[in-house]
């Protein structure tokens, strides 16, 4: 008897939907899986044989054959364990289906894992998989009871979690679904709270200002200065700092943290922008994402939110040159025999960096560098990179009056009300827009939304000409002049806009004018 039933893997973080056709008939007796499959997919027989049988079903003595369709896309994982199995049993007639039952299942989903003890177990890369069926015209998903969340944050779907494939067998003979499970209100998110707070940094207003550009218009930004003066401290207190996530962006975030295998069984979704802070030994593959089935790296794990590199220049040269790409493109795209797979990397870096291998240059009083160490230290960041980085700070030193000032610097709280009012006018002015942020704006619509006068535009040529920017720097430059008018909350752009954002691009950092 012939059965068919659907199922589903995720690639990267889009979905794709798998046909588990079963065929039982005379020959020699075995269970064969056909259909291009990984090994853990050829186990799948082992698994589903153990699990039906210690819920009480056994296997037929005849020839069992089981085909994942499409056949040239290789199939790798255990979620299609479930979907085998109904299969079978199907198959075997130990499911009768109603006509109604069965245009139900022909527009339902399975997937799981099974135990040898015929338990449901969870798997990664679920929100992919469901919402791509979802817009594949598929209704109903059956899957594990530890990914009912995860799954429920796609609203087109009813979803009907299991424990057991016992628990399923009784649902299917019922002959039709139950209530699908609804989740809790989860929608009123509050802003992040953190023991950081901008007002705990004394004397570095500056800073503060040109961390609030930065997460405003979402642009990178490295702080260089001695150690001990605060980088580490401010870079604390951005998450404090993020706005929320839309709904696009918690989705596509979600599916990153899915397929990764990091988001947690009682989490419906990813509502907070991610801070990922990497160790500098870190690997190329880590930082981007690899191995034998590609998975997400620290790129696309900050995506949304803001990736952290801390000591800049004692990262490998190689990890900080492969990050040209996605800090250009927005998106990482890996390459393996079994195909392609592209993560999104719209991430914010924010780096910091001493002046020196020691970090108390320029004091010559306390640094033993000598002028070639100092050199070379700063030359491990290519201009390619430093000309991708927006926003580039001398952080100094603090005097004493200055750490035990009373007069309150400027706080997180209102920090987060000059950014969400900035972000606001970013909301309105790209709302038929793909793009979110003036630092993603195309070059070819510059000209569109950043309106300069004669006056002004003589002056960025000026600029351009004296610092000898590149294109790249040039318009990176005119994006930053538009966040700043943002913050000071005026659509016009000003001359002092213009001096505000040359001065964080701070062109003489990029060509390491420090000894």
């Amino acid at each position: 008897m012939y059965s068919k039933i659907i199922s589903g893997t995720a690639l990267g973080i889009d979905g794709l939907l798998v046909s588990v056709e079963t065929d039982i008939s005379q020959g020699l007796p075995g269970l064969s899986l056909v259909g291009y499959l990984a090994s853990s997919v050829k186990e799948a027989g082992e698994r589903v044989r153990t699990a039906l049988r210690n819920s009480g079903f056994f296997l037929p003595p005849s020839k069992i054959t089981v085909n994942l369709s499409p056949a040239d896309v290789r199939k790798d994982g255990t979620g299609y364990d479930v979907a085998i199995a109904v299969g079978i049993l199907i198959s075997m007639g130990k499911i009768i289906l109603s006509e109604e039952l069965n245009k139900e299942i022909a527009s339902t989903l399975f997937i799981g894992e099974l135990g040898l003890d015929g338990n449901v177990l969870p798997i990664r890369g679920v929100l992919p998989i469901v919402d791509y069926a979802a817009k594949m015209g598929i209704r109903n998903v059956v899957l594990p009871n530890e990914n009912k969340e995860e799954a429920s944050f796609v609203k087109e779907v009813n979803i009907y979690p299991v424990k057991s494939l016992q628990e399923l067998i009784d649902m299917l003979h019922a002959g039709s679904f139950p209530e699908p499970y609804v989740p809790h209100d989860t929608s009123e998110v509050s802003p992040i709270e953190t023991l950081d707070d901008l007002a705990d940094i004394k004397g570095q207003e500056l800073m503060k200002r040109g961390v609030i550009a930065a997460v405003a218009g979402f642009h990178n930004i490295i702080m260089t200065g001695a150690a001990g003066a605060g980088k580490s401290m401010i870079a604390k207190c951005i998450p404090g700092l993020m706005p929320p996530l839309s709904y696009e962006e918690s989705m596509e975030l979600t599916k990153i943290y899915s397929v990764a295998g990091l988001l947690e069984c009682d989490m419906r979704f990813m509502d907070r922008r991610p801070f990922r802070s990497p160790s500098q030994n870190i690997s190329q593959t880590a930082m981007l994402g690899g191995g034998t089935v590609p998975k997400p790296g620290e790129v696309s794990l900050a995506n949304s939110g803001v990736l952290f590199l801390d000591e800049f220049p004692e990262f490998k040269r190689d990890v900080l040159e492969s990050l040209r790409q996605p800090m250009e493109d927005k998106k990482v795209s890996i390459s393996r025999v079994k195909g392609s797979y592209t993560f999104p990397a719209r991430f914010m870096l924010v780096s910091a960096r001493n002046n020196c291998p020691c970090g108390f240059y320029p004091d010559r009083s306390r640094c033993r560098c000598n002028a070639g160490e100092i050199f070379r230290y700063q030359s491990r960041i290519s201009h390619p990179i430093m000309d991708r980085i927006d926003i580039r700070l001398e952080v100094k030193r603090v005097s004493f009056g200055e750490l035990f000032t009373v007069e309150e610097g400027m706080s997180t709280e209102s920090a987060r009300q000059l950014i969400l009012s900035a972000r606001e006018r970013q909301k309105y002015r790209y709302r038929n827009e793909k793009f979110n942020y003036n630092s993603e704006v195309p070059q070819s619509m510059i000209n569109e939304y950043i309106k300069l006068s004669d006056k002004e535009q003589r002056i960025l040529k000026e600029v351009f000409e004296q610092q000898d920017m590149s294109a790249r720097g040039y318009f990176r430059l005119l994006k930053l002049i538009r966040t700043i008018a943002d913050i000071n909350d005026r659509d016009e752009i000003k001359l002092s806009d213009i001096e505000e954002a040359v001065f964080f691009r701070n062109e003489t950092q990029s060509k390491g004018e420090f000894v």
